[in-house]
């Protein structure tokens, strides 16, 4: 048999041993190993009997390395074939992704055949974020180097407060600790370490949160540096923000003026909108021991709305000057003015506000918009 024949057979045993592990249904284990093997084969065969092997080695280790991931795509993209030339990782029983060299697959469900193609890695978190257990900041943070060296590479779930945001593309996460009758979610960081995640394009509106703010947000471990200052920064890509379900229900706590010695007093005001305390103090939302808010700055970062307290209420009266409505609690009452003439403040008093001459046609003297910030 002359050399060209056994090279060609050599060749095709290659080729064989490659295509049972494309297109034969075994387990991804012994396909791999038949295309490792076929891949050698094929090299050797086509370089057995030529000269200056050690330039056709490499130029040919090249060719079919490249073809070998086309063809792995293209049985992905087309017959819904998992990957095998990729590292999977496993985020749960029911969720798999496998990184492959210029795409990942999200696998949310292994009993549906559905996956998701993610192309050059441009997707955040793909599948459910319940699949991913919730780790609190401060946990992670305590044994930050083991808990780095545990999740490099993997996506991981993150609840704790925004010590920073930077522009539309990161925020960051430290380690806190809450101090106590400290309002608006304030609470003291530890600079020697932190969590920045990293956002792929504007898939996140960060102009929406504010620093203290409670969030969860999803990223995967990618690095840790160091800085001069002996700072460390553990760097999280592909994020994502997930709803904390902290600010899903709330508490209204109320501080009466109860010699109603303030009368009516502007509270708060924006460029079309008007609030007034009436023999009150004070009123805070609550919505964890470690979260408590004064209303103000809640409604100056419209965190939250007023159909929100609205619903709270026990009962209410409807007038008719054109719409207006008197919101009964138990501790407190809502006035939402909405007259014929225009008027549409909002007076926050006791239990026993009603609607009297001056309501919602109050001449109050407003100070400037810049007084009230000040």
């Amino acid at each position: 048999m002359s050399k060209n024949k056994k090279s060609l057979i050599v060749v095709l045993i290659g080729l064989l041993l490659i295509g049972i592990g494309f297109f034969i249904h075994l387990t991804n284990r012994y396909r791999l190993i038949f295309i490792v093997i076929g891949f050698v084969v094929q090299i050797t065969g086509m370089v057995m009997y030529r000269k200056k092997k050690i330039i056709l080695i490499p130029i040919l280790t090249i060719i079919f390395a490249s073809s070998l991931i086309i063809i792995d795509y293209l049985l992905v993209a087309n017959f819904e074939r998992l990957p095998l030339l990729a590292i999977r990782n496993t985020i749960s029983s029911n969720t798999k992704i496998y990184n492959a060299t210029f795409y990942r697959v999200w696998k949310c469900n292994i009993s549906d055949k559905k996956m998701y193609i993610d192309k050059y890695y441009k997707s955040n978190f793909y599948c459910d974020s319940k699949e991913l257990e919730t780790i609190d900041i401060n946990d992670f943070l305590l044994h930050f180097e083991k808990k780095y060296r545990k999740y490099r590479n993997d996506f991981v779930k993150i609840e704790g407060k925004i010590s920073e945001i930077q522009g539309i593309k990161s925020l960051e996460m430290k380690a806190y600790e809450f101090e106590v009758d400290k309002l608006n979610g304030y609470v003291t960081f530890d600079d020697n370490v932190k969590l920045r995640f990293i956002f792929n394009g504007n898939y996140e509106k960060l102009s929406n949160y504010s620093v203290y703010d409670n969030v969860k947000v999803i990223g995967r471990v990618v690095k840790m540096e160091k800085d001069d200052n002996d700072t460390y920064t553990i760097s999280l890509v592909d994020s994502k923000i997930v709803s904390s379900g902290l600010y899903n229900d709330f508490e209204v706590l109320v501080d009466k003026d109860k010699k109603c010695t303030t009368g009516t007093q502007i509270y708060y005001q924006t460029k079309d909108q008007k609030y007034y305390f009436n023999c009150l103090n004070a009123i805070d939302i609550k919505y964890s021991e470690e979260d408590i808010y004064e209303l103000s700055y809640l409604l100056q970062d419209n965190k939250i709305k007023l159909e929100d307290l609205y619903k709270k209420a026990s009962s209410q009266e409807v007038y008719d000057d054109g719409g207006s409505t008197l919101y009964h609690y138990d501790e407190f009452s809502i006035l939402k003015c909405n007259t014929t003439e225009g008027n549409k403040d909002i007076i926050f008093g006791n239990t026993n506000l009603t609607k009297t001459a001056d309501m919602c046609y109050t001449n109050v003297e407003i100070p400037d918009a810049k007084e009230i910030e000040d």
